[in-house]
């Protein structure tokens, strides 16, 4: 649909001034440790020069709490069933919640998830908050992001898809096959995802005229309001997220944040900057061809796999996972694939490695993302039995790259760089992973157009 009022709230977004200094000045006034839980790797999508850690001991937490003001965890927490999501966010909550008060920091802990609403929620965020042994604590519900044209306005989320605005529920990801939803209506979909355990009355929201017109003291009045438990938070540019930022920062209420990945630079003062050049990415120069892999399903994956198909000379192997059940042919399988992978990357070429496009759906959302999981766990035995390192290796969907960096690359610690096109995020792997200082591209299922997965290889070519 067309939506004159969105595009012009767009638009004259545009032309708003940043509000960077202004955090960054509050933040060195009043210190806080922000922590990004993000539920698959594809949060980093908007961040640069800020770690993410792929497991959350006692002294691995504490080691980062110390020395970064900003970091990622990455738990992986879409792929696992709701008791094991829960059981893991009040696992992180208590650790966090009791590390800082050892080293008397404060904490702004953000549950980052995805910008078309699939996820654990709210179940995840209590659980965390459960850890954490906070009781009154309110939600910040933050979905917009920019980068990828999803925008908040009058409550409702949109996704842009070429020149049209579409309800965030009449887009394909609302049917999804475990975290699926019929609500586009921010205020809605809290009631929905809650079974009605939210009240509708109990919800909040902050207008994107609100943000553009009232003072700091003004909006910090809406979040404060007394029997509000959630708040969502309309915006269509940065400059509504960061004056949306400034108040929770001044703010004396406990607050708690599911955001998608435009917030996490609100909220820490991380300014815009531009994406990375070929040089930037690959600084040590390699013979060797790139390791693509795909897993996502969404229609946005399958649109890209086809574009890059027909225009790229790089070497497509598929693993068929019409057979995942029968376990000897399917191992058998994956060993000539990667015996041809090794072949090809040793000769300097590009090996894009995809699972086939039927989606195996199981009879319930349960089974169905253990299907998911299964499919997963074969690409990162492909990933484990690569024995050429390629120059780089881009994982296409969150699951996918959230499996082949900690299970197949045994990704521990890596650093952002920064992103190689809008909400395509590059990590450098740190020196106990398999190949160590690759570059690590994360390119979640949903984000570009149909063209977008071969214009990044082009341009690393």
């Amino acid at each position: 649909m067309s939506h004159p009022a969105l595009l012009k709230s767009i638009e004259e977004g545009v032309t708003l001034l940043g509000h960077e200094k202004d955090i960054r000045s509050e933040l060195a006034q009043n210190p806080k440790s922000i922590v990004v839980l993000d539920d698959d790797p594809t949060g980093t999508q908007t961040v640069y020069d800020v770690p993410v850690i792929t497991e959350w001991t006692e002294e691995i937490l504490e080691n980062e709490l110390l020395k970064s003001p900003v970091f990622f965890i990455l738990t992986n927490s879409r792929s696992l069933q709701v008791d094991k999501a829960d059981a893991l966010g009040e696992l992180i909550g208590s650790r966090l919640q009791k590390l800082a008060k050892k080293h008397q920091k404060k904490l702004l802990i953000i549950s980052r998830s995805d910008s078309t609403l699939r996820g654990h929620y709210p179940n995840e965020v209590d659980a965390l908050v459960k850890g954490m042994g906070l009781s009154k604590i309110k939600h910040i519900l933050a979905p917009a992001f920019f980068e990828g044209g999803r925008y908040t306005y009058d409550d409702v989320h949109y996704v842009k898809e070429g020149n049209e605005f579409v309800p965030a529920a009449k887009t394909p990801f609302a049917a999804d096959n475990t975290f699926g939803y019929s609500a586009s209506n921010l205020k809605d979909w809290i009631v929905e995802k809650s079974e009605g355990r939210v009240n509708k009355s109990q919800i909040a929201s902050v207008s994107v005229q609100t943000l553009r017109n009232a003072t700091s003291e003004e909006i910090k009045s809406i979040i404060e309001q007394p029997k509000t438990t959630h708040i969502i938070a309309n915006a269509t540019c940065y400059a509504d997220l960061q004056v949306l930022a400034l108040a929770i920062l001044k703010s004396k209420d406990a607050l708690v944040f599911r955001t998608a990945a435009s917030f996490v630079n609100a909220i820490s003062g991380i300014a815009l900057k531009p994406c990375l050049t070929k040089n930037e990415i690959l600084k040590n120069t390699s013979s060797n061809g790139a390791l693509v892999v795909i897993g996502s399903y969404v229609p946005k994956t399958t649109a890209q796999l086809a574009y890059l198909k027909e225009r790229s000379n790089a070497f497509f192997l598929e693993l068929d996972v019409t057979h995942i059940s029968n376990i000897e042919d399917f191992c058998n399988e994956l060993v000539q694939l990667v015996q041809k992978a090794n072949d090809y990357l040793k000769t300097g070429e590009d090996v894009v490695v995809f699972t086939s496009r039927k989606v195996i759906k199981g009879a319930t959302k349960k089974e169905s993302l253990e299907i998911v999981n299964r499919v997963s766990n074969a690409l990162i035995s492909f990933v484990k039995k690569v024995r050429v390192r390629p120059k780089y290796i881009l994982a296409k969907g969150g699951i996918t790259s959230s499996d082949v960096a900690t299970k197949g690359l045994n990704v521990r610690r890596a650093n952002v760089m920064g992103q190689v096109l809008k909400g395509v995020p590059v990590w450098q792997l740190g020196n106990e992973a398999k190949f160590p200082d690759m570059p690590y591209i994360v390119f979640p299922g949903n984000v570009g157009d149909e063209t977008a997965l071969h214009e990044l290889i082009s341009l690393l070519k």
